[in-house]
């Protein structure tokens, strides 16, 4: 037990959630003093059932402001009273959320579980509409400001799959203590008009997905071919890089727990028509 978070109770269970949620009112996952954050909707509900016993979730990460999830990952211990199950925490939590954060799944996991160490990877989606402005939209998508050549974003992509020092896009370098990751692919998905570009990887930096795309949008517009790329992505410096693409269009879609699941995910649509 001596590895467990600190709780005022015994701790009984770990429960593993998937969180589904419109980032959009939101300051992102993590609590933050004078703002509104996902992860403070959810406690307050979960607090209340267990009788007044202060929940804690541990996330998998954070999300930006104004960023979305569609399972988004956090975990909590549960006291020995009251036991609730899965499914009624389930049930229960998702009549009590506001119609923008849902619970997708509940389940138990080993009490030594750790909702961020043990995770394996992450996959995360951003949508470029290519198509013209919508308000029904727009909440959901970045309207690039040029028009986008598609095989542009694929081939620029590509270079910047694998390992590397990504110290070029990530915000507040100073602040890592390391800046090399491993994506292990990109997918560029055309589904209707929108662009949809799919990053797997072992994990992200603060805002790298976003600066990345900053990136793809520019080599898209023809200001930047695939040597360019290649060579801001070498420099290691942020300053060299485009700048950073704003945060609706961008999904946290799944996080893996295993290597299987890490390898088998595929988009299967709209993020934002799941």
């Amino acid at each position: 037990m001596s590895s467990l978070e600190q709780t005022p109770y015994e701790p009984y269970k770990r429960y593993l959630l998937e969180i589904a949620y419109d980032g959009g009112n939101y300051s992102g996952w993590q609590i933050q003093p004078h703002c509104l954050a996902v992860q403070e909707v959810l406690q307050k509900i979960l607090t209340k059932m267990y009788a007044g016993l202060p929940i804690h979730l541990i996330g998998s990460s954070r999300t930006d402001a104004g960023v979305h999830a569609q399972r988004f990952a956090a975990s909590y211990l549960t006291p020995v009273r009251p036991d609730i199950p899965p499914d009624k925490i389930l049930r229960a939590v998702n009549r009590q959320l506001p119609v923008d954060i849902k619970l997708r799944t509940v389940r138990e996991v080993p009490l030594e579980f750790h909702a961020r160490y043990d995770a394996l990877g992450k996959a995360y989606t951003y949508v470029l509409n290519l198509g013209a402005p919508s308000p029904f939209v727009d909440r959901y998508s970045w309207v690039p400001y040029h028009r986008m050549d598609v095989a542009k974003i694929r081939a620029a992509a590509q270079e910047l799959v694998g390992t590397h020092d990504y110290s070029s896009f990530v915000v507040e370098r100073s602040m890592i203590d390391d800046a090399v990751r491993t994506i292990f692919r990109i997918d560029v998905t055309e589904i209707g008009q929108f662009c949809c570009c799919t990053f797997v990887g072992n994990g992200f930096l603060y805002k790298m997905i976003r600066c990345l795309m900053g990136t793809l949008e520019a080599a898209g517009s023809g200001k930047l071919d695939p040597a360019a790329v290649r060579r801001i992505l070498e420099a290691r410096d942020r300053s060299v890089a485009p700048e950073t693409a704003p945060p609706q269009g961008l999904f946290l879609m799944k996080v893996f727990y295993s290597e299987e699941e890490r390898a088998n995910f595929r988009l299967d649509g709209l993020p934002f028509c799941f």
